[in-house]
């Protein structure tokens, strides 16, 4: 019988956890700072849901269940198609823009590796019923703070905006689908067969030199890549329109945000089909991974039978900032120091060990009872393996009103009144 977790899949043991929730904690931080609402979804959701807008890579990748009556679901994959049904189905009325905010797992079939898990966890920051730059602006306002507040170096966004090559194609004539193959194609950096794949189209060879030309452009020199960008695609005017609503959405940000570095790169597509306007990831120099991407999705709710709204957001990857943070160093110590252990020195004083700690709790002060009635000498072993800080030695001392509190730390211990304990306790803040 096999019992470790599937491949892909870990366990958090305590000190695991207490670097994911850190993450987290500065994401909710910043739900607040923002005024996103957190919501929660079901792991399961239905497959043609999930399946329709994602993408091909990430449909094959996808975990899908069938219940006792045939009915097909899958596991969620990521996060924008649930907030859109939930928005279709519960969010009809509420007052536009809507924020939502969420941190949930997610699933998918990936080959494990440093930074990519089956199992995964995601924030995700979704802004519901804005369509202008300043909305798009705001999300990139909040992943930029997000890597500040973690303090992570050398990070950059790298940028696009799928309608430049959308409209292109279509003004062609080339429709949904083959735009999300060609874009899925650059992406990939699959670049000979994406040619091949115009050629196999009958694309005209204006089109192919085009697009060739145009994915390959790319850097931190905005205005070099806008200009150069805006020269290719001077005979096709919704195509340059994207191209300037990029160009204002980054100088925007730049402007709002400050020292911020963008990558500009005119073949980078993100891999989801629901994209329409403005993309990004977040990298840092020297690692090869995405630790956040988003990007606005104007169709996306219309198309699972809403009205039409327009949509921005994006998710930091919270197990890849983790693993990234311990790779360069810059990762806090997790504080996993306990306050203070009660031990009874025999079942006598029990009863008084157990009172001694429900009155603390409810003075908001963390306490362990050691239930085990075990030899003192092995439970101050005990608590110094687990890290407690003081150890609450009850005894004959208590029929007097005193406690023995041992310092774990100072190795040293003294005779306290159950005043003077709290008074203490309540000066260490240290496992706050």
């Amino acid at each position: 019988m096999k019992i470790n977790p599937p491949r892909g899949m870990k366990d958090f043991l305590p000190e695991d956890l207490a670097k994911r929730r850190y993450v987290e904690e500065c994401v909710r931080k910043l739900f607040k700072l923002y005024g996103y609402e957190e919501v929660e979804t079901p792991t399961l959701e239905s497959y043609e849901l999930l399946a329709a807008k994602v993408g091909e890579e990430t449909r094959r990748s996808m975990y899908i269940v069938e219940d006792l009556k045939g009915r097909r679901y899958a596991l969620r994959p990521e996060g924008t198609s649930p907030i859109a049904r939930l928005v279709v189905t519960k969010l009809k009325t509420y007052p536009k823009p809507i924020r939502l905010g969420y941190i949930w797992d997610f699933y998918r079939y990936d080959e494990p590796q440093f930074g990519r898990y089956r199992r995964f966890y995601q924030g995700g920051f979704e802004l519901i019923g804005a369509s202008t730059i300043e909305a798009d602006v705001e999300i990139l306002s909040i992943a930029i703070h997000l890597f500040r507040m973690l303090n992570i170096p050398s990070f950059y966004l790298k940028m696009n905006h799928v309608g430049v090559i959308r409209s292109l194609l279509a003004y062609y004539g080339f429709d949904e689908d083959v735009q999300n193959h060609i874009l899925f194609l650059a992406d990939k950096k699959r670049y000979d067969e994406l040619i091949g794949y115009l050629a196999d189209l009958k694309a005209s060879n204006t089109l192919v030199d085009t697009v060739s030309e145009l994915i390959k452009l790319k850097g931190f020199d905005i205005d070099s890549v806008i200009s150069k960008a805006r020269s290719l695609l001077m005979n096709y005017d919704e195509a340059l329109r994207s191209l300037e609503k990029l160009e204002s959405i980054v100088k925007l940000a730049l402007k709002v945000n400050g020292d911020t570095r963008i990558y500009l790169d005119l073949g980078f597509g993100r891999g989801l089909e629901y994209y329409t306007g403005m993309i990004f990831e977040v990298f840092v120099d020297g690692v090869d991974i995405a630790l956040a991407g988003g990007g606005r999705y104007d169709k996306l709710i219309e198309f699972y039978g809403g009205e039409p709204t327009p949509a921005v957001g994006f998710s930091p990857g919270i197990d890849r900032i983790v693993s990234v943070m311990e790779k360069l160093g810059i990762l806090p110590e997790m504080q996993n120091e306990k306050l203070l252990l009660v031990v009874p020195v025999s079942d006598q004083y029990s009863c008084d060990a157990l009172l001694i700690a429900n009155n603390l709790r409810l003075m908001d002060i963390p306490v362990v009872v050691e239930v085990n009635l075990r030899r003192l000498r092995d439970s101050l072993s005990y608590a110094d393996k687990v890290r407690f800080r003081y150890v609450a030695i009850i005894g004959e001392e208590y029929r007097d009103g005193l406690i023995v509190l041992r310092d774990m730390k100072a190795r040293s211990q003294v005779l306290v009144t159950l005043d003077k304990l709290l008074e203490i306790l309540r000066s260490d803040r240290s496992w706050i």
